[in-house]
């Protein structure tokens, strides 16, 4: 009879079904920043996307005996990692207005609580977690899924930060989405071991035998194939090296293949995320067969390892760019400057071919003049093509990035490969991809002066943006030090006392974008008495180190139509913050 049993479960599902333990011999929680925030941004696309599951890989639990918590060999810190996710979403359900159903299911996840009674996270140190971390985590762990503050110190810190951000910037609509998608669509292989099998045994089979490639490992076996270890030792083992290096520089196995993929669709256009390698294979093999096979996958690898190419595609895509190359691009002169550009830009991933094939084409231009034409016509396009991937964001209810992926990757193709200084001017693929007439100043202000933000995040990128504007040089201007208030309180709790609004719905008017600002995270006071009139906030913006809330508080009520009137002047604002640049007297259009 098999011993060994494996079933694939929901992860609430399984976590529901008893109490778990980490031995004492695995290691401590150890995932960093960056893999906490692939898990978040896998399982968010995954929402978004609509998929039907989310699968989180296998892990392995030894059941000791029945009354005893069954050990997690291999798959703690996937588990710590959603359970801090989880423990971070309950915090919002208890907010105002309250979601007791989730909250309780939350809980119940959380800890060994049975189905047919309420939980409350306020009565959560009476009830005992379902998973108990190694010694060193444990009582941190136990801290933070009973709702109190910790300290600043460790990676499970890191993890919590991190996913508390990740969370905050969630409408709570988004949140309870994000949460019943956790609850019954993210599913896990339970590999059950029986007491008395050698469960460190079936451990080493699990984590020792060999490791799934991913499109990287067989793109380079596929590059390599063209080097004949008799033939061409000395080229096989440079080419080995430079592939070798581009992944330590790199430093992560999602970097590596996000850096490959920009590159290759540089030289071939579009290629679908989901089919990867079998694209890049193909036309590796068409252009390789034109001529001599090994010199062009020489001069292919030899570009992709360039030390220059792979600092240029952190700095379009990383928060900490190379301070080397960022003198090597071009001068921008003004409030938006390039970095500010960048960060804009690292938002929508969409853009990273056409930034990187922009952005490369200026420092491999050699010539003085050409560089200097070049230089003009690279940040001319940069500041469009940020002027257009954000206003369509802020129009759009939704950013859809698959109805660009392809004109952009394939305009970036003309942009790294043609010699005219003249096809870095973007505009006229831009004009081609505006369904949404967002290059027009009339359409866009038309639009955004009656548009509503209810994702946060949205807002705050158009609040602060357009504060910026004012306030350049500040040293608070850093957006993850912001948050969005809004001056006609979002619940209807603190309503009573908004005189202006007698005769409105009010809900018509909190999500308005004339009825938001941006103010330091500090600033923002959830109390009842900052919320209760329009007075009592003013005093509090009127003192504020922010321009934003210092020009709200010279208004003398708050009213529906100083809401309409302040939405039209922020559109305004808006389109000068994201204006466009007329194109070069003479263009030559990119042909996809």
């Amino acid at each position: 009879m098999t011993q060994i049993t494996s079933k694939v479960y929901l992860v609430s599902e399984i976590l529901c079904s008893g109490c778990f333990e980490v031995p004492w011999h695995q290691r401590y929680y150890d995932w960093n920043r960056e893999q906490v925030s692939e898990l978040l941004s896998d399982l968010k696309d995954a929402l978004d996307t609509n998929k039907t599951c989310y699968f989180l890989g296998s892990i392995m639990l030894v059941n000791l005996s029945e009354r005893a918590p069954r050990r997690i060999n291999d798959g703690q810190q996937r588990l710590i990692t959603l359970s801090l996710l989880i423990a971070s979403i309950c915090r919002r359900f208890v907010r105002r207005p309250r979601d007791s159903a989730r909250e309780s299911l939350a809980v119940r996840v959380l800890f060994n609580r049975p189905d047919n009674q309420t939980s409350k996270l306020a009565d959560a140190a009476r009830y005992s977690p379902r998973i108990e971390p190694p010694r060193n985590d444990r009582s941190k762990y136990f801290q933070i899924i009973r709702g109190h503050d910790i300290g600043t110190n460790g990676l499970l810190t890191v993890a919590w930060n991190v996913i508390n951000i990740f969370i905050q910037g969630m409408s709570k609509s988004t949140t309870e989405k994000f949460f019943d998608f956790l609850m019954k669509k993210v599913e896990v292989s339970v590999l059950d071991i029986p007491s008395g099998v050698d469960e460190n045994s079936v451990f080493e089979a699990l984590n020792a035998r060999g490791k799934k490639l991913d499109d990287i490992d067989l793109i380079r076996n596929r590059l390599y194939s063209y080097f004949s270890e008799i033939d061409d030792p000395v080229r096989r083992e440079t080419v080995h090296r430079t592939l070798e290096n581009t992944r330590a520089i790199s430093r992560s196995a999602a970097k590596v293949q996000e850096y490959f993929r920009c590159y290759f669709q540089c030289q071939y256009g579009y290629l679908q995320k989901t089919r990867f390698y079998r694209e890049a294979r193909t036309h590796i093999k068409r252009k390789a067969g034109h001529r001599n096979p090994s010199d062009y996958i020489f001069q292919l690898v030899e570009g992709l390892g360039r030390l220059d190419s792979v600092e240029l595609f952190r700095t379009v895509t990383s928060s900490k760019p190379s301070s080397s190359l960022e003198r090597r691009l071009p001068p921008i002169r003004g409030k938006r400057d390039l970095m500010i550009l960048l960060r804009e830009l690292r938002g929508y991933s969409v853009s990273y071919p056409l930034v990187f094939a922009l952005l490369h084409r200026f420092i491999v231009e050699s010539g003085r003049e050409e560089k200097r034409r070049a230089g003009l016509i690279v940040v001319r396009s940069l500041k469009n093509l940020a002027s257009f991937i954000m206003r369509t964001a802020f129009v759009s209810a939704k950013f859809e990035p698959s109805k660009f992926e392809a004109a952009f990757s394939n305009c970036a193709k003309v942009v790294f490969e043609s010699s005219e200084l003249e096809s870095l001017d973007i505009l006229d693929e831009l004009e081609r991809n505006d369904e949404l007439g967002v290059i027009s100043n009339t359409n866009f202000i038309r639009r955004m002066s009656v548009v509503e933000f209810k994702d946060t995040k949205r807002a705050l990128r158009y609040l602060f943006g357009i504060n910026a504007m004012d306030q350049a040089g500040s040293d608070v201007l850093r957006e993850d030090r912001c948050s969005v208030e809004h001056v006609l309180p979002r619940s209807e709790s603190h309503w009573e006392d908004w005189t202006g609004f007698e005769g409105e719905k009010k809900e018509d008017w909190v999500h308005r974008t004339g009825n938001m600002l941006v103010v330091p995270r500090g600033e923002n006071r959830p109390s009842a008495e900052y919320n209760r009139n329009f007075a009592a906030k003013k005093h509090a913006f009127a003192n504020s180190t922010l321009h934003m809330p210092r020009a709200v508080a010279e208004h003398q009520e708050w009213t529906p139509e100083v809401v309409r009137k302040r939405s039209r002047d922020l559109a305004k604002k808006a389109a000068e913050t994201w204006k466009f640049s007329a194109r070069a007297r003479k263009t030559q259009r990119p042909r996809l």
